[in-house]
């Protein structure tokens, strides 16, 4: 509908070469009530197609004949000419066939003159109307749309369809730029077969297409044609970046695993020769080179295992375990392990494990002391005056008990706008070169990883000048709680008195005193200390060597020689028992630092049988090594590390020989009786896990224990050495401790059974 003066009107087109025709059909459009139409006659062909041209109308209203020419003829050449125009046929000619060809031709309608009324050509107008607009519509929607559509009837003729579907169907308009339905009909023939349409197919022209078919009820069916050639090619080069993905983190799990193993088997040369030399006569200056020797060697190991967990990380190999472990022992040792450092510094280290907490709990036991090594050690290299403390307790978080780990510092602090940089890779809160502490910037990245894969969450407090503290919670699942914590007061009515300073060493003395009932009250070193401590019965003394050194051991003496000490028994905490001095002191009044779990349970253990006897300390005499009877097979190519295993492991008692490879370790099984074999997994020519599988295979070697050594710490190396038929698995450089003390409870079990049975 156009506007006109204000008011809705319809303009008409009238094609009529009678006059007389013309007012007739004006007139009757006039008596049309509540509506306005403005009709424009044209009386010819040639006039009606040059005022179609002029201007836009609403409607043609289209006689049958105009002059020497046909209504259907002028429909059909402006249907293509004028789409948007809607065209009425109108005719006093009484034939059923013309409807039909009207609407072939295009015509919205037909009507017969001779009973045309107001409402009948009203009504009529205004559905061509409301059919073309909706006819423009769907025309738009077509054009404009990504897919190819065409439209079938119910006996599946094509009578609907787009541009993008006939480049689907490689079909092409003809010079007048139409497709005939049948052309239409020939494409979908030609890419089905049985009369069914692929899911997918592929065009002439290189596209591919997905086909899908919708029901239109009752009129017939609607095909669509989605152009999915992008996504195929995407999905080609998904999979083929997939297949060089996994072909790299093959290639790089592989260069890593080699480099595991070059690294790490000459760095079990180093330091197990390192540890070999120390056992010789030293001068002063020979111990310090050895000591750079072994602590640069150290550092060394601990970045190339950072590097390996990262890249584990990262590749997504890094497994949590989850087993039984006992966490204050994992505090000792970490604390015990860097002490030394501390302690070459001249600052206090504790640890604090709450007695309430359950003492075995179960996860990943490694992961939790790579946590704590990072956290502690970072800790003690920034920090110059003071200490640093180890707090574990339990506490509870949405309702669910968790393992809270804090290791607080009295360090030089972290600006809070450097904070982010913390727990970032290769990254430091002191990005100049010239920076004091150095590192590489993974511990706290890995950390945070670690922290991750245990669904646990890690922080940081701190103040500049004023330390730091570190705080993670992680799950925690106890084992035996109530049998561990019924035993948490046990020094209710004690009164410890620390003598020495403030300090974390203090504030854990302080933290272990009020969990198991006892007061602490901290004495300054001095000789008035024993008016301070007024006499008591229930009051026990811990005396700190850190403090007070110069008049430490007159101070033990006065102590322990007073009249009203003699029933009050007192501890001394020193860092070794040759820095313990002249002191004569029972063996178990003599407390290791750091002080932690184990210090603070001497002293309950001590307590609760209530002694004060002091006795001389005994002299200390180096002990002979006992001879060992278990007979040790070591395969290993690598001359540096045999010599390293002979040495210790002969200094430890045990005999020894060594092959080189896996055809001379098979040879000695068959020739001696071997208790244990030591393994080593890569080696020229025959290597461990394939020597093992024939060791199986002989009489003499199918219960012999073997024990896999590998320098390759990636996912699966132990898995691989048990699928060989080894008993376990090593990592190099070899912890010869923890061997030794393997082979111990082997000779114990192997021998002191035998011993038994005679």
């Amino acid at each position: 509908m156009t506007q006109s003066a204000g008011q809705n009107e319809t303009v008409v087109l009238l094609v009529e070469d009678d006059r007389d025709d013309f007012f007739l059909t004006q007139d009757v459009l006039q008596c049309v009530p509540n509506h306005k139409y403005s009709v424009v006659w044209a009386g010819s062909y040639e006039r009606a197609a040059f005022e179609l041209l002029e201007r836009p109308y609403d409607v043609a209203l289209v006689d049958y004949r105009i002059g020497e020419r046909t209504g259907l003829e002028f429909i059909s050449e402006a249907q293509r000419r004028f789409p948007d125009t809607p065209m009425i046929l109108l005719t006093g000619v009484i034939d059923p066939h013309i409807d039909r060809a009207a609407e072939e031709a295009g015509a919205a309608d037909f009507l017969e003159k001779g009973a045309i009324t107001p409402e009948l050509l009203d009504r009529s107008i205004r559905y061509a109307i409301k059919h073309a607009r909706r006819r423009a519509i769907l025309d738009a929607v077509l054009s404009n749309s990504a897919a190819g559509i065409v439209a079938l009837d119910r006996s599946g003729a094509p009578v609907l369809w787009n541009k993008q579907a006939l480049r689907a169907l490689a079909v092409d308009c003809d010079a007048a730029g139409s497709v005939a339905s049948a052309v239409v009909s020939s494409g979908l023939t030609k890419i089905g077969s049985s009369g069914r349409l692929p899911a997918q197919f592929s065009a002439p022209s290189g596209e591919v297409y997905e086909t899908s078919i919708g029901t239109v009820p009752s009129h017939g069916e609607v095909i669509v044609f989605h152009d999915i050639t992008h996504r195929i090619r995407a999905e080609e080069l998904l999979r083929k970046s997939v297949a060089e993905a996994e072909a790299a983190n093959m290639a790089k799990s592989s260069f890593l695993a080699t480099m595991s193993h070059e690294l790490r088997t000459p760095m079990n040369g180093i330091l197990g020769m390192a540890r070999v030399l120390s056992n010789t006569p030293l001068d002063h200056e020979q111990g310090a080179y050895l000591d750079t020797i072994r602590v640069s060697g150290e550092s060394l190991l601990g970045i190339i295992n950072d590097v390996l967990d990262l890249s584990k990380i990262e590749s997504g190999h890094m497994e949590i375990e989850d087993v039984e472990y006992r966490v204050g022992d994992l505090a000792q040792e970490v604390t015990t392990l860097l002490a030394p450092t501390a302690r070459a510094k001249g600052i206090d280290l504790a640890a604090f494990v709450d007695p309430q907490l359950a003492s075995t709990m179960r996860g990943d036991p490694l992961r939790v002391r790579q946590i704590l090594t990072n956290l502690i050690g970072n800790a003690i290299k920034f920090t110059e005056d003071g200490g640093v403390s180890l707090w574990i307790d339990r506490v509870e978080s949405d309702g669910l008990p968790r393992l809270r780990i804090r290791v607080s510092d009295t360090g030089i602090g972290i600006p809070e706008n450097k904070r982010e940089r913390l727990f970032k890779r290769f990254s430091q809160v002191d990005t100049s070169t010239t920076r004091t502490h150095g590192g590489t910037g993974l511990g706290l990245a890995l950390c945070r990883e670690f922290v991750s894969l245990m669904n646990g969450q890690i922080d940081c407090e701190s103040a500049l000048g004023h330390g730091s503290t570190f705080v993670v919670t992680l799950p925690l699942v106890e084992v035996g709680a109530a049998a561990d914590r019924a035993r948490a007061r046990q020094l209710t009515g004690w009164r410890l008195a620390l003598i020495g300073r403030e300090g974390p060493l203090a504030n854990v003395v302080r933290s272990y005193a009020a969990s198991s009932g006892a007061t602490m009250d901290l004495l300054a070193c001095g000789p008035n200390v024993l008016n301070r401590l007024g006499p008591t019965s229930t009051t026990a003394i811990i005396i700190d060597c850190s403090a007070g050194q110069s008049n430490r051991d007159e101070m033990v003496r006065m102590i322990a020689a007073g009249p009203s000490m003699q029933s009050v028994p007192f501890f001394v905490i020193a860092d070794t028992v040759a820095d313990a001095g002249g002191i004569d002191i029972e063996p178990d009044l003599l407390l290791s630092r750091p002080f932690g779990q184990q210090s603070f349970e001497r002293i309950c253990n001590r307590l609760r049988r209530r002694s004060s006897t002091t006795g001389a300390r005994p002299a200390v005499v180096a002990k002979a090594i006992p001879p060992r009877h278990l007979r040790v097979l070591f395969a290993e190519d690598n001359e540096p590390n045999q010599r390293v295993a002979k040495a210790i492991l002969r200094g430890a008692g045990y005999s020894i020989d060594v092959a080189a490879n896996g055809h001379k370790a098979i040879e000695l099984v068959g020739q001696k009786p071997y208790d244990v074999v030591l393994m080593d997994v890569n080696m020229p020519s025959m290597d461990g896990l394939e020597a093992t599988q024939l060791i199986r295979q002989t009489d003499a070697g199918r219960v012999l224990p073997i024990i896999g050594l590998t320098a390759s710490v990636m996912d699966g190396d132990r898995q691989r050495c048990l699928e060989a038929g080894m008993n376990d698995h090593l990592a190099k450089p070899i912890d010869w401790d923890t061997l030794i003390a393997l082979l111990n409870r082997m000779e114990s079990e192997v021998y002191g059974a035998q011993a038994l049975a005679s």
